[in-house]
């Protein structure tokens, strides 16, 4: 007979090791590691804030309020603080679970039902060192930001800034700089973004005479984005007029401050100078992550390349992470490039309140209908020698002849068309007169086209320099050890004394 194969029964519901547990006692003591990276001073705050968004997906309230428990035993205020926004469950702030590791099988396995005793942490006698303390307490903020606490992570934010004066090191200027941002992010969540600009300006005065980069271009970039919101555009530029944006920066920082200088110069009418930032802030955002903002910048170039008179290429629309939010602009540039201005009114009724206002590109897109009147008025200039300002007029769909002689003359003026009106003293036998069109490459458009790309070019590789990183430790391969420098002298030392010696002989 076959005897039958001898399989583990499975293990019953109640025996099994619950799957969270095991997540929060992983992710604290990744935490602790971190944490002890920082006191021994082997990790500095920068690598660590580098790793905070992987991080920040798997915190909740029990580890947090482990991670309080242990690290701040002796500063009890700031310990009945945090843990009053990050409350425990089931007292899990009291016992700390530290991870189980397999140890070596023995020669005779024996079968135990009885559960491992679980080690405990005791909480340190000593205060933390400030950059732990911050740290913790970063966490906590994110914590509350994450589950749309404003109101508490407000306090909370407001507790660190003030503990970051408190301990007044140059070293947390990283950590200070998160509390800025969030601080004031939880200002432009409650709808009170425009009490905070004579803090941040305050803010950014020190900042600036203490030197400090990060705070420093953080507060930079909160305080453009507090004008922007509030529609203070001369505010906003002669912010950028007089701060100098710091060298140290973050790539993320930068790119905003890029994208919110594109906005200016957008409303300033200079769109040459807004296409240039807004390009700059798509290449320093991150190539992986922040879709969002890529996707918002995006939309502001299809705008501005269109108030330029230029058509945005098709593959630029079918980037799977631009198709959806790209849909209306797309729509929006087959009016313009069709020169079609029912269907331009049509597509700004159908997406003006629910996608251009909430985009914030609706007052550009508004200029746009100048955009589509010259591109017909071309299209009716190349296709007809000679027509009637009235048929224009019933062409573009325009109220009376006299604004379809108006905008013809102003196609005219610009150099859209190469064209003439007629002098008749009536309006309504009013004509346009096309001539013939000319050898483009006999003019100097050409030479102004290739003149704007070497720009570009030129510009491209000043960047490209700027961004060029050294190997680390690079240098250390040619730097000796202490013992090869005593081998060193002593070979020096011995060549020496022979040279001495034949000296010597030869007298």
């Amino acid at each position: 007979m076959v005897e039958k194969m001898e399989v583990d029964e499975p293990t019953k519901a109640t025996e099994q090791k619950p799957t969270g547990n095991l997540e929060q006692t992983i992710t604290f003591e990744n935490l602790r590691d971190w944490c002890s990276q920082l006191e021994k001073g082997e990790s500095h705050l920068g690598r660590v804030l580098q790793f905070l968004g992987k991080t920040r997906a798997n915190l909740n309230s029990d580890v947090l309020s482990k991670l309080v428990t242990n690290y701040f035993a002796v500063i009890t205020t700031q310990r009945d603080a945090l843990l009053q926004w990050v409350p425990s469950t089931a007292g899990a702030a009291d016992t700390v679970v530290a991870m189980e590791v397999d140890s070596p099988a023995p020669a005779t396995p024996k079968v135990s039902k009885t559960p491992k005793a679980k080690r405990t942490q005791l909480p340190l006698t000593t205060a933390p060192v400030p950059e732990v303390e911050l740290y913790i307490h970063l966490l906590v903020l994110i914590h509350l930001v994450d589950g749309k606490k404003y109101k508490e992570a407000e306090e909370c934010a407001r507790l660190m800034i003030e503990r970051v004066d408190f301990h007044d090191k140059r070293t947390l200027d990283p950590i200070a700089a998160k509390g800025y941002f969030y601080y004031s992010l939880c200002y432009e969540r409650t709808n009170r973004f425009d009490e905070l600009r004579s803090y941040l300006s305050g803010r950014l005065r020190t900042a600036t005479l203490r030197r400090l980069s990060s705070s420093q271009a953080v507060l930079i970039v909160c305080l453009l984005r507090c004008y922007l919101l509030g529609k203070h555009y001369p505010a906003a530029a002669k912010l950028v007029t007089k701060v100098t944006f710091p060298e140290g920066a973050s790539n993320n920082e930068l790119a905003r401050y890029f994208y919110y200088q594109g906005r200016i110069k957008a409303m300033q009418l200079d769109y040459t100078a807004a296409a240039g930032y807004f390009m700059q802030a798509l290449r320093k955002a991150p190539q992986d992550a922040a879709i969002g903002f890529k996707q918002n910048v995006q939309k502001w170039i299809v705008v501005i390349s269109l108030l330029q008179g230029e058509i945005p290429e098709r593959s630029i629309f079918r980037v799977p992470i631009y198709r959806k939010p790209l849909l209306p602009y797309l729509e929006l540039t087959q009016a313009v490039r069709l020169g079609d201005l029912g269907l331009f009114e049509q597509v700004l009724l159908k997406h003006g309140s629910s996608v251009f206002k909430q985009d914030e590109t609706v007052t550009l897109i508004v200029r746009l209908r100048q955009n589509v009147i010259r591109t017909a008025v071309r299209q009716i200039s190349l296709a007809y020698t000679r027509i009637s300002i009235k048929d224009i007029c019933k062409k573009l769909q325009l109220s009376s002849d006299v604004e379809a002689e108006y905008m013809v003359a102003k196609a005219i003026k610009d150099g859209t068309i190469d064209a003439s009106i007629s002098a008749d003293n009536d309006s309504s036998e009013r004509y346009m007169q096309s001539n013939e069109t000319e050898d483009i490459y006999r003019t100097v458009e050409p030479q102004l086209h290739y003149d704007t790309r070497i720009k570009y070019c030129l510009e491209l590789h000043n960047q490209a320099v700027k961004a060029l990183r050294y190997p680390p430790n690079i240098y250390a391969k040619n730097v000796e050890s202490i013992e090869e420098q005593r081998e060193r002298e002593q070979q020096e030392l011995d060549y020496a004394k022979e040279m001495a010696e034949e000296d010597d002989d030869d007298f």
